[in-house]
């Protein structure tokens, strides 16, 4: 059977139906990988999620009806758990209703997803991306050089980072990611990084870009993703990052890279609502009273 990711809702599914949704647990990847490839850009860190050491802290459901089809992945590999989900937005309620979901977590979702995740979760933020792919074939590196960060100068890292976001890196992150900054009178004042990386699966997820406010508008962003990017080349085909729709001097450097629009995804951070807000969410919708998803605005870190 083949999978599509369906971006208009279909019909409402009507549970009576003598063929209801059919839910089950996936537990392998073969499984599990033809689903993701359907949208490589879009799920690149559900796919690195298949790397041992994350894989055995999955969770990965998939629910079917007729042609349609929702998956949900619930991990444990970052706190909050980590929810990613895919397909249509009828099938996937029907998922998530029948699905243990985590108390706290970042989802990862379809824009057409987020009025269905909000029946679950009160999310505390969410977000509009864009998604962006750039292969070995498209990269454009710079000339200019950033400098490979390591877990010594973790210290460096969240001082740029705390005064400005208020994450804080460990050592662990920085060994096992891929870094690069530029240092002016031995501070750090530009960086970035990665989310992911699947060298299984050749695809990596580029974040973290972070210009100190007193030295963007230099292209020094754009120095250190390039750095990132070719230094992820050496162990993937395909480079996904994510950037605000709005950020257009941003949108503009990625591209000048060989980055290309893919898709658009929503981030969020959500706690799991209570039994009765599930049922009173579920009686506004059948009322038609939900409205449509506001997105929120942030400044981008990346400038």
């Amino acid at each position: 059977m083949r999978l599509q990711l369906k971006p208009k809702r279909s019909k409402r599914i009507d549970v009576r139906e003598p063929d209801p949704v059919h839910i089950q647990r996936l537990t392998g990847i073969s499984e599990i990988l033809p689903i993701l490839e359907h949208g490589q850009s879009y799920s690149a860190a559900a796919i690195a999620h298949l790397e041992p050491g994350f894989f055995e802290l999955s969770k990965w459901f998939i629910a079917m009806h007729h042609d349609d089809f929702a998956l949900c992945l619930i991990s444990r590999s970052m706190t909050p758990c980590y929810i990613f989900t895919m397909g249509n937005a009828d099938v996937l309620d029907c998922l998530l209703d029948a699905t243990s979901l985590p108390g706290e977590a970042f989802i990862t979702c379809q824009p057409d997803h987020l009025d269905t995740v909000e029946r679950y979760y009160e999310l505390d933020s969410h977000f509009l991306m864009r998604r962006m792919i750039v292969t070995r074939d498209s990269f454009t590196p710079m000339a200019e050089m950033a400098t490979r960060l390591r877990p010594p100068h973790t210290k460096e890292l969240n001082m740029l980072y705390e005064s400005h976001t208020g994450h804080v890196f460990s050592p662990r992150q920085i060994r096992r990611g891929v870094y690069y900054g530029i240092w002016q009178d031995d501070r750090l004042i530009a960086v970035a990084g990665t989310h992911l990386i699947s060298p299984t699966y050749g695809i990596a997820y580029v974040g973290n870009v972070l210009t100190h406010p007193a030295y963007r508008n230099q292209g020094m962003a754009s120095i250190c993703t390039s750095a990132v990017t070719a230094d992820l080349f050496d162990s993937c085909t395909r480079v996904v990052l994510n950037v605000e729709p709005q950020n257009l001097p941003a949108i503009r450097a990625y591209c000048g890279l060989g980055y290309k629009d893919d898709c658009l995804i929503v981030e969020a951070l959500g706690r799991r609502k209570s039994l009765v807000g599930v049922m009173i969410g579920n009686l506004w919708r059948k009322l038609g009273l939900s409205s449509e998803p506001e997105y929120e605005k942030r400044m981008e870190a990346d400038g």
